[in-house]
């Protein structure tokens, strides 16, 4: 069942209750007013010998003792009377009802000569008002005293109540109806829209999104979340063509080489020894650098997986310095210094992550500029935090760069992404991707500040031991 029907549902069932719970009410009401009623017309009975005015059944008769005044006293709110049996009304108390309304013999007489109170709710041939009658037998069958009381108080009474009802319920039901729309277009039609995207994009449809109104209500928050939710799958999508495209590119380029040197072994080249040292010497690096394609590749996996890493105390300073030895022993010509600060910088986490981060940042300090420009590693603590520092003096990156310096298979421009030994293309453009993720992996953060001419500086922010 939908929620809007439900939602219908719910509606009719409280209207259904409200208004069984009137009906009830009303009912109550109508037999309690005709209870008191009955109250006051068995309280003239039973006060037999009473004073002038009273009605009452005295030594086997039945006789009222009023005055003429009082048996024509128009305020009277009863008309009592005693029917013989010959079908002949004496009026006793006139009051002020149409007595000719009432057909009183006629009721008597059908009800019979037993004795004992007998009550009867009867409406008037003319007028079609409602009246309650009480008819008191006696024992030897003189007569039946009957003593009658309009109901005129009690109908409209029951008529003003019935219409406050009505009205309750016409205002209930506007203000329901009110309500039901105000839901619907507040919460079920964007849930609706919400279901409608769903299925367009279920049905091949991905470009469709949810109409967002207002992010205030839970249905609007909803439908802005749904298109969130969209936008970073569109994205990741994009994000997993665009790298299934560059790793393709970049795997191409050395198995179109490798192929080529084969093609051209097949029809007959390189026969001689040194020409063939020399293809195999080339097909080695191809091999070796797509290797090392594939190998960042796995690493990017894992990492993406969110793997549990090993938590171990390690002294960041050690990583550095010894990062800063393997540099100068690559590059014995580059100034490479460490800055100068505490003995131990201590962090927890993967010592063996640590280093190849460091070692990424340093390779990619020494890939992408000039070896006249100085490259410095500082490594400092505060209370919660560790900062690493790998500056290098070359030749910097614009914004456009910067923003894509840490996305995969991206390099930078031809200063920074050529190296100094024949303007080859070095790496593929994954580490700084894979500095990155280690960065993350451990719960810190990475970050690149660069200008061209200026240098560039990578700062990675670690949790301290």
């Amino acid at each position: 069942m939908s929620l809007r029907a439900r939602l219908l549902l719910v509606i009719a069932m409280l209207s259904a209750t409200y208004l069984i719970a009137a009906v009830l009410v009303v009912r109550s009401l109508e037999v309690e007013l005709i209870s008191q009623v009955d109250a006051r017309l068995t309280a003239l009975p039973q006060t037999a010998g009473g004073p002038p005015g009273r009605v009452g059944n005295t030594s086997g008769s039945l006789q009222m003792n009023v005055t003429d005044s009082e048996i024509e006293n128009p305020y009277s709110d009863f008309y009592i009377a005693i029917v013989t049996n010959a079908g002949v009304v004496e009026p006793m108390v006139a009051g002020n009802l149409d007595a000719t309304d009432l057909d009183l013999a006629a009721l008597v007489l059908n009800r019979g000569s037993s004795s004992g109170e007998v009550f009867y709710t009867v409406t008037g041939a003319n007028s079609g008002d409602r009246y309650r009658v009480l008819t008191v037998g006696n024992d030897d069958q003189q007569g039946i005293l009957v003593a009658v009381q309009s109901l005129r108080d009690v109908d409209i009474t029951l008529a003003q109540v019935r219409q406050t009802f009505v009205i309750a319920g016409v205002v209930i039901a506007v203000v329901v109806v009110l309500a039901g729309f105000w839901v619907h277009r507040l919460g079920l039609q964007p849930i609706a829209k919400v279901t409608a995207v769903a299925d367009a994009i279920a049905a091949g449809d991905t470009s469709k999104r949810v109409d967002v109104s207002d992010t205030v209500t839970e249905a609007g928050k909803l439908g802005h979340a749904f298109n969130l939710m969209l936008d970073e799958r569109d994205e990741t999508e994009q994000r997993l063509r665009q790298f299934i495209g560059d790793a393709s590119h970049e795997l191409r380029t050395p198995l179109t080489s490798i192929q080529g040197y084969l093609d051209l072994y097949k029809q007959g080249a390189f026969r001689e020894s040194e020409q063939m040292d020399d293809v195999v010497r080339r097909l080695s690096a191809e091999s070796t650098r797509m290797r090392a394609m594939v190998q960042d590749l796995l690493t990017l996996s894992r990492l993406d997986e969110h793997p549990q890493i090993r938590h171990e105390r390690v002294d960041l300073m050690q990583i550095v310095q010894d990062a800063a030895m393997d540099a100068r022993a690559v590059q014995p010509q580059r100034k490479i210094t460490v800055a100068e600060g505490a003995a131990h910088v201590c962090v927890v986490g993967d010592p063996a992550q640590l280093t190849q981060l460091v070692g990424v940042l340093v390779s990619n300090a020494l890939a992408h500029t000039p070896v006249s420009s100085a490259i410095l590693l500082a490594a400092t603590t505060t209370k919660s935090t560790v900062l690493l520092t790998v500056t290098d003096a070359g030749p910097g990156m614009d914004e456009a760069a910067v923003a894509h310096a840490f996305d995969r298979f991206w390099r930078g421009s031809e200063s920074r992404s050529r190296a100094q030994q024949g303007g080859r293309s070095v790496g593929a453009g994954l580490g700084l991707s894979i500095a990155k993720s280690i960065a993350e992996a451990h719960g810190g953060s990475i970050s690149l500040h660069s200008s061209p001419a200026q240098g560039s500086t990578f700062t990675v922010s670690l949790p301290a031991a």
